[in-house]
């Protein structure tokens, strides 16, 4: 029965951890009469005709969109997987997992490959806001929030204060969410891309790893997610503010 109860508890934090993220699908969507709206605008040399950027806008805030769809499946999918049976009575930091257990680390690093996105179209919507004078092709996030380069001029402090979340020290034992989750994912994902899988168990020279629970990665890469999607929730009520203010919406 205890077992049962954290387990309810813990689905139940992850889903309405979930539920914390919405967005408008008409946001931004400019309407011509009833029934129809402005599908796009390519300007002829003027980036900062009002339609420009309104359309710029769109085409970043229909990327989240489709982002945010793709990571609440993601989620959705390892949880379901995660809290199987067979994941929850025979995991092991050792062996090689079930099926449902690659399944779950399959959704997961969905998940956390389109978070890592997210903090990087935060980036994109922060250069177009602030008229950040750099390739939209070479914006990192990285770059764009380190406080001690120009690029933040424009905004010092939340520079700052999104430094200072990525550089939390880690710390499990608090209550609610955790500390150094972008930390730690962004250590996990650049594992996956420069040295082997943090899901395999392994010994050698090359690498020593003990996989973590699918359920520990879940709590650490949502929390993550909700805490981007608010830092894009505020910037786009920011740009709401400057370019729907120069149409007339009815």
């Amino acid at each position: 029965m205890e077992n049962l109860d954290r387990t309810n508890t813990e689905k139940e934090y992850f889903n309405n951890k979930l539920s914390q993220v919405k967005h408008n699908p008409d946001r931004f969507k400019l309407m011509i009469g009833e029934d129809r709206y402005l599908f796009g605008v390519v300007s002829a040399g003027d980036e900062e005709a009002p339609f420009s950027r309104l359309m710029q806008y769109k085409t970043l805030y229909d990327t989240l969109l489709d982002l945010d769809w793709k990571v609440k499946l993601s989620f959705e999918m390892a949880i379901k997987y995660a809290y199987s049976e067979s994941v929850q009575n025979n995991y092991s930091l050792f062996k090689k997992g079930t099926e449902e257990e690659q399944m779950a680390f399959y959704y997961i690093e969905n998940a956390l490959f389109r978070t890592s996105s997210l903090w990087d179209l935060l980036a994109q919507f922060y250069r177009l806001f602030y008229k950040i004078d750099i390739p939209k092709e070479r914006v990192y996030y990285s770059k764009i929030f380190n406080p001690e380069l120009e690029l933040s001029d424009k905004f010092k402090t939340k520079a700052i204060e999104i430094t200072a979340y990525f550089k939390e020290t880690d710390d499990t034992d608090c209550n609610g969410e955790w500390k150094g989750n972008h930390s730690f994912v962004n250590n996990i994902r650049n594992k996956m891309t420069h040295r082997n899988s943090p899901n395999v168990a392994v010994m050698s020279d090359y690498d020593t790893n003990l996989k973590q629970h699918p359920v520990f990665l879940i709590k650490r890469i949502l929390e993550d997610y909700v805490t981007v999607t608010k830092y894009i929730k505020e910037i786009l009520d920011e740009v709401e503010k400057e370019v729907m203010a120069s149409f007339e919406v009815q």
